[in-house]
């Protein structure tokens, strides 16, 4: 009881010495500002993960060659990571809600692109404006749930935050496995627009415009981008991003071709992911808000290692689906201790771009996944899964002894 009252009043005194809006201490679950964000955060990801299993189905479809659709994902790789922390500092100035919006915007007019197109070099092109305009969205986002909770909140805040993106994540792949390619798309557009809508009229843009006029007037000092305990989260989101890269690339076709998954049960596999995720990731915050973020993290990261092993030994689409519970579960309950350290160690001047630092890094390791992933699949479709494995346990080692050092030192 002792600790949260003080992390309470400590949040409460750095809101007060920076001239910061003072954010209220209430119930996470009775805070208006994240429900709001986290439905329409959930309605946008629906759109999203619509076309998630369906865009490489449909660029192979319009002749696409494995050369293409790995360009493809590269090149979204490559624009996210280079604009997300140009974004996230965008996000800082202009206010994370405008910014959001006008991302939202020009995701629903890239979508649509789609249908006109019939040179399948276009693709790389639209992948390439999808990954900038996607880097102004997610760290807008985030930073908008941590500044509408309290620091001893925010475990569970981004418990319920990561809920709702993964409702979005089990609702769209169903929906757009159903409705097929073309259908898919337009359907994508309308849930960004009803998104754009609710982030239009539910969420209030009061304290974030309060706080970038405050974080105008100071200089940033680039060594608050870099704290140690932030370098181990960035190792760990790079070795997490790698899956990333396959996804993007390979794991479709994989199931497909190589499990004998129809288009509607690619669909289904990437809902099974979700559905524990959805359940658990509230309870992980409430975790993450009275247990050690750093043990949480350590730990379920290492339970992920055998699974991405067990994916490449995996003889059908069935046992992946298994596999996909399992890993969900897993991650529902480490993610947002990550999320919460993450946010923890980041002050009012930098929240949007250690959010897009965060998600700078992780892209980065998405870009190998994609670029290394490919070859692999070519000599054994087993080999991806197996190195992305060898590859994350690294990271989590590695991030997670930085971290636990970071922590040391403070102490």
């Amino acid at each position: 009881m002792s600790a949260n009252h003080s992390s309470t009043n400590t949040s409460v005194s750095e809101h007060m010495q920076s001239g910061l809006p003072t954010i209220p201490d209430t119930p996470v679950w009775r805070n208006r500002t994240l429900l709001a964000i986290s439905l329409a955060v959930c309605v946008t990801y629906i759109g999203l993960s619509m076309v998630t299993p369906i865009r490489v189905l449909y660029a192979e479809q319009q002749g696409a060659s494995l050369t293409i659709i790995s360009m493809m994902a590269n090149a979204f790789l490559i624009s996210n990571f280079a604009f997300q922390f140009p974004a996230g500092w965008l996000s800082d100035k202009l206010g994370h809600k405008r910014l959001m919006i006008i991302g939202l915007i020009l995701q629903a007019i890239l979508t649509i692109i789609y249908l006109v197109i019939t040179d399948p070099i276009l693709f790389i092109v639209l992948r390439f404006l999808e990954g900038m305009v996607g880097a102004a969205v997610a760290p807008a986002g985030r930073a908008m749930v941590i500044e509408a909770v309290p620091e001893h909140q925010r475990g569970e805040a981004f418990g319920i935050f990561g809920a709702a993106l993964n409702v979005g994540f089990l609702l769209g792949p169903g929906l757009g496995g159903l409705l097929g390619y073309t259908n898919t798309f337009i359907g994508s557009v309308v849930t960004r627009l009803i998104g754009l809508v609710l982030i239009i009229t539910l969420v209030k843009s009061g304290i974030s415009h309060k706080i970038t006029q405050t974080k105008q007037k100071t200089k940033l000092p680039l060594h608050m981008l870099f704290p140690l305990g932030l370098i181990g989260a960035y190792v760990i989101a790079f070795g997490d991003y790698l899956f990333l890269g396959f996804d993007q690339t390979v794991m479709p076709i994989w199931l497909h071709n190589d499990l004998g998954a129809t288009v509607t049960v690619v669909g289904i596999i990437y809902m099974l992911w979700s559905v524990p995720n959805i359940i658990l990731s509230p309870l992980g915050g409430r975790l993450a808000d009275r247990l050690s973020r750093k043990w949480i993290i350590l730990v379920g990261g290492l339970l992920q290692v055998p699974l991405y092993m067990a994916y490449g030994l995996a003889n059908s689409a069935t046992l992946v689906g298994i596999l996909f519970v399992i890993h969900g579960a897993v991650y529902g309950l480490m993610l947002p201790a990550l999320d919460a350290h993450v946010a923890t160690s980041s002050t009012a001047n930098t929240r949007a771009q250690i959010q897009g630092l965060y998600n700078m890094f992780g892209f980065m390791g998405a870009f190998v996944g994609s670029t290394l992933f490919l070859p692999l699949y070519h000599l054994n479709f087993r080999l991806p899964l197996v190195v992305n494995g060898i590859g994350y346990g690294i990271s989590i080692l590695i991030g997670c002894l930085i971290i636990f050092a970071s922590q040391r030192k403070r102490a």
